[in-house]
Protein backbone atom coordinates (compact mmCIF):
# COMPACT_ATOMS: atom_id res chain seq x y z
CA UNK A 1 0.00 0.00 0.00
CA UNK A 2 1.21 3.71 -0.94
CA UNK A 3 0.06 6.43 0.77
CA UNK A 4 0.93 9.94 -0.05
CA UNK A 5 0.50 12.82 2.73
CA UNK A 6 -0.88 16.48 1.12
CA UNK A 7 0.75 18.23 4.13
CA UNK A 8 4.28 17.98 5.31
CA UNK A 9 2.89 17.78 9.07
CA UNK A 10 2.04 14.18 9.37
CA UNK A 11 -0.04 15.30 12.05
CA UNK A 12 -2.80 17.38 10.08
CA UNK A 13 -2.85 15.84 6.47
CA UNK A 14 -4.94 14.06 4.19
CA UNK A 15 -3.74 10.84 3.05
CA UNK A 16 -4.47 9.93 -0.67
CA UNK A 17 -3.73 7.16 -3.02
CA UNK A 18 -1.03 8.66 -5.36
CA UNK A 19 -1.81 6.32 -8.37
CA UNK A 20 -5.38 7.56 -8.72
CA UNK A 21 -5.26 10.42 -6.55
CA UNK A 22 -8.25 8.98 -4.30
CA UNK A 23 -8.98 9.81 -1.04
CA UNK A 24 -8.18 7.58 1.85
CA UNK A 25 -7.46 9.06 5.52
CA UNK A 26 -7.26 12.00 7.12
CA UNK A 27 -5.41 12.92 10.43
CA UNK A 28 -5.96 15.75 12.52
CA UNK A 29 -4.73 17.03 15.73
CA UNK A 30 -6.28 19.70 18.14
CA UNK A 31 -4.47 20.95 21.39
CA UNK A 32 -5.50 23.12 24.25
CA UNK A 33 -3.35 23.84 27.16
CA UNK A 34 -3.49 23.16 30.66
CA UNK A 35 -3.77 26.93 32.02
CA UNK A 36 -2.00 27.34 35.52
CA UNK A 37 -3.71 29.14 37.96
CA UNK A 38 -0.88 30.85 39.44
CA UNK A 39 0.24 32.25 35.97
CA UNK A 40 -0.87 35.22 34.62
CA UNK A 41 -4.42 34.68 32.79
CA UNK A 42 -2.74 35.65 29.84
CA UNK A 43 0.01 33.28 30.19
CA UNK A 44 -0.66 29.43 29.14
CA UNK A 45 0.86 26.45 30.68
CA UNK A 46 3.69 24.21 28.99
CA UNK A 47 2.11 21.60 29.56
CA UNK A 48 -0.05 20.91 26.29
CA UNK A 49 -2.52 18.28 26.04
CA UNK A 50 -3.96 17.18 22.14
CA UNK A 51 -5.67 14.68 20.34
CA UNK A 52 -4.83 12.70 17.18
CA UNK A 53 -8.12 11.51 15.24
CA UNK A 54 -7.97 9.11 12.27
CA UNK A 55 -10.91 9.30 9.85
CA UNK A 56 -11.79 6.94 7.07
CA UNK A 57 -13.27 8.10 3.61
CA UNK A 58 -16.50 8.25 5.01
CA UNK A 59 -15.56 10.52 7.57
CA UNK A 60 -15.54 7.75 10.25
CA UNK A 61 -13.03 7.72 13.33
CA UNK A 62 -11.04 4.69 12.85
CA UNK A 63 -8.54 5.27 16.04
CA UNK A 64 -6.74 7.74 18.20
CA UNK A 65 -3.87 9.19 20.06
CA UNK A 66 -4.20 11.25 23.23
CA UNK A 67 -0.97 12.94 24.27
CA UNK A 68 0.72 15.17 26.93
CA UNK A 69 4.19 16.85 25.19
CA UNK A 70 5.39 14.27 23.27
CA UNK A 71 4.20 11.42 25.23
CA UNK A 72 1.25 9.27 24.07
CA UNK A 73 -0.88 8.63 27.07
CA UNK A 74 -3.96 6.91 25.54
CA UNK A 75 -4.45 5.34 21.91
CA UNK A 76 -7.76 4.12 20.77
CA UNK A 77 -7.80 1.62 17.71
CA UNK A 78 -11.40 0.89 16.34
CA UNK A 79 -13.20 -0.97 20.24
CA UNK A 80 -9.68 -1.64 21.43
CA UNK A 81 -8.23 1.03 23.98
CA UNK A 82 -4.54 0.83 24.81
CA UNK A 83 -2.83 2.84 27.65
CA UNK A 84 0.35 4.23 26.88
CA UNK A 85 2.56 3.51 24.00
CA UNK A 86 4.21 0.54 25.56
CA UNK A 87 1.10 -1.66 24.59
CA UNK A 88 1.25 -0.96 21.21
CA UNK A 89 4.56 -2.64 20.99
CA UNK A 90 5.99 -5.93 21.42
CA UNK A 91 7.59 -7.44 24.67
CA UNK A 92 10.91 -8.86 23.08
CA UNK A 93 14.16 -6.66 23.15
CA UNK A 94 15.01 -3.91 21.32
CA UNK A 95 17.78 -2.80 19.00
CA UNK A 96 20.19 -0.27 20.03
CA UNK A 97 22.85 1.44 18.41
CA UNK A 98 24.11 5.31 18.41
CA UNK A 99 22.39 5.70 15.25
CA UNK A 100 19.61 3.26 15.32
CA UNK A 101 16.88 2.37 17.28
CA UNK A 102 14.52 -0.42 16.58
CA UNK A 103 11.03 -1.21 18.18
CA UNK A 104 9.61 -4.60 17.64
CA UNK A 105 5.85 -4.66 16.93
CA UNK A 106 3.24 -6.45 18.68
CA UNK A 107 1.42 -7.81 16.52
CA UNK A 108 4.48 -10.08 14.68
CA UNK A 109 7.93 -10.99 16.86
CA UNK A 110 9.88 -10.41 13.90
CA UNK A 111 8.59 -7.00 12.69
CA UNK A 112 10.40 -4.39 14.01
CA UNK A 113 10.02 -0.13 13.23
CA UNK A 114 13.61 0.49 12.52
CA UNK A 115 14.55 4.52 13.13
CA UNK A 116 17.45 6.72 12.45
CA UNK A 117 18.50 10.66 11.80
CA UNK A 118 17.45 9.56 7.87
CA UNK A 119 15.30 6.95 8.01
CA UNK A 120 11.51 5.12 9.20
CA UNK A 121 11.70 1.82 8.01
CA UNK A 122 9.47 -1.50 9.03
CA UNK A 123 11.95 -4.42 8.61
CA UNK A 124 11.36 -8.12 9.07
CA UNK A 125 14.45 -8.92 11.33
CA UNK A 126 14.13 -12.81 10.24
CA UNK A 127 14.18 -12.01 6.18
CA UNK A 128 15.96 -8.87 6.62
CA UNK A 129 13.54 -7.24 4.10
CA UNK A 130 12.05 -4.01 4.39
CA UNK A 131 8.35 -3.79 4.72
CA UNK A 132 7.37 -0.54 4.74
CA UNK A 133 8.77 2.80 4.82
CA UNK A 134 8.66 6.54 5.32
CA UNK A 135 9.80 8.72 2.36
CA UNK A 136 10.03 11.98 3.16
CA UNK A 137 10.20 14.69 1.22
CA UNK A 138 10.58 12.78 -1.84
CA UNK A 139 9.28 12.73 -5.95
CA UNK A 140 7.66 9.09 -6.89
CA UNK A 141 9.22 8.32 -10.23
CA UNK A 142 8.08 5.16 -11.67
CA UNK A 143 7.96 2.98 -8.88
CA UNK A 144 11.40 4.68 -7.37
CA UNK A 145 11.48 7.79 -4.67
CA UNK A 146 13.97 10.21 -5.45
CA UNK A 147 14.97 12.54 -2.73
CA UNK A 148 14.00 15.61 -3.55
CA UNK A 149 16.57 18.67 -3.92
CA UNK A 150 15.52 21.22 -1.95
CA UNK A 151 13.19 21.08 1.50
CA UNK A 152 9.48 21.49 0.52
CA UNK A 153 9.72 20.56 -3.09
CA UNK A 154 8.53 16.47 -2.54
CA UNK A 155 6.17 15.34 -0.54
CA UNK A 156 6.22 12.52 2.09
CA UNK A 157 4.43 9.04 1.25
CA UNK A 158 4.32 6.02 3.67
CA UNK A 159 4.63 2.75 1.71
CA UNK A 160 4.00 -0.83 3.52
CA UNK A 161 3.20 -4.41 3.09
CA UNK A 162 -0.25 -5.76 4.56
CA UNK A 163 0.14 -7.84 7.35
CA UNK A 164 -2.31 -10.40 8.11
CA UNK A 165 -2.44 -9.97 11.89
CA UNK A 166 -2.44 -5.91 11.80
CA UNK A 167 -5.06 -3.44 10.24
CA UNK A 168 -4.21 -0.84 8.68
CA UNK A 169 -5.64 1.45 11.34
CA UNK A 170 -2.50 0.00 13.71
CA UNK A 171 0.10 0.16 11.12
CA UNK A 172 -0.81 4.05 10.77
CA UNK A 173 -0.72 4.52 14.59
CA UNK A 174 2.59 3.08 14.97
CA UNK A 175 3.85 4.75 11.86
CA UNK A 176 3.00 8.04 13.72
CA UNK A 177 4.19 6.67 17.51
CA UNK A 178 7.27 5.74 16.12
CA UNK A 179 7.92 8.99 13.50
CA UNK A 180 7.29 11.48 16.35
CA UNK A 181 9.91 9.17 18.69
CA UNK A 182 12.32 9.42 15.71
CA UNK A 183 12.20 13.14 15.43
CA UNK A 184 12.25 13.71 19.03
CA UNK A 185 14.94 11.09 19.68
CA UNK A 186 17.21 12.52 16.90
CA UNK A 187 16.25 15.85 17.69
CA UNK A 188 14.76 16.54 14.06
CA UNK A 189 12.85 19.28 12.98
CA UNK A 190 9.57 19.02 11.26
CA UNK A 191 10.68 18.90 7.77
CA UNK A 192 13.54 16.69 8.07
CA UNK A 193 15.32 18.33 5.56
CA UNK A 194 18.96 18.14 7.29
CA UNK A 195 20.08 14.68 6.41
CA UNK A 196 23.21 12.62 7.33
CA UNK A 197 25.60 11.59 4.80
CA UNK A 198 26.24 8.32 6.56
CA UNK A 199 22.18 7.25 6.21
CA UNK A 200 21.80 7.89 2.67
CA UNK A 201 24.23 5.51 2.02
CA UNK A 202 23.82 3.09 4.22
CA UNK A 203 20.32 0.66 3.66
CA UNK A 204 18.45 0.74 6.63
CA UNK A 205 17.66 -2.66 6.45
CA UNK A 206 21.40 -4.02 6.48
CA UNK A 207 21.86 -3.11 10.13
CA UNK A 208 19.04 -5.77 11.36
CA UNK A 209 21.83 -8.76 11.00
CA UNK A 210 24.58 -6.04 12.30
CA UNK A 211 23.59 -5.12 15.52
CA UNK A 212 22.50 -7.22 18.46
CA UNK A 213 19.49 -6.69 20.98
CA UNK A 214 19.60 -5.39 23.79
CA UNK A 215 16.87 -4.17 26.43
CA UNK A 216 15.52 -1.22 26.70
Amino acid sequence: MLLKFSKSDILNSALVYPETGAFGYTILTRSHFIRDNNKDLNTESEDESRRTTIYNKLGEVIAEIGWKGKQPIEIVIGKEKIIGAKGMFGCSSAILSHNVLGIPTRFDTEYFWMAAPDALTLLDYDSNQTKGSFHSNSMHVGERFIAAPIPGLGHDYLEFETHPLASTEELLVSFILMEVLRRSRFNLHTDSSDRSKLWRSTPLANWGRRLRRKSI
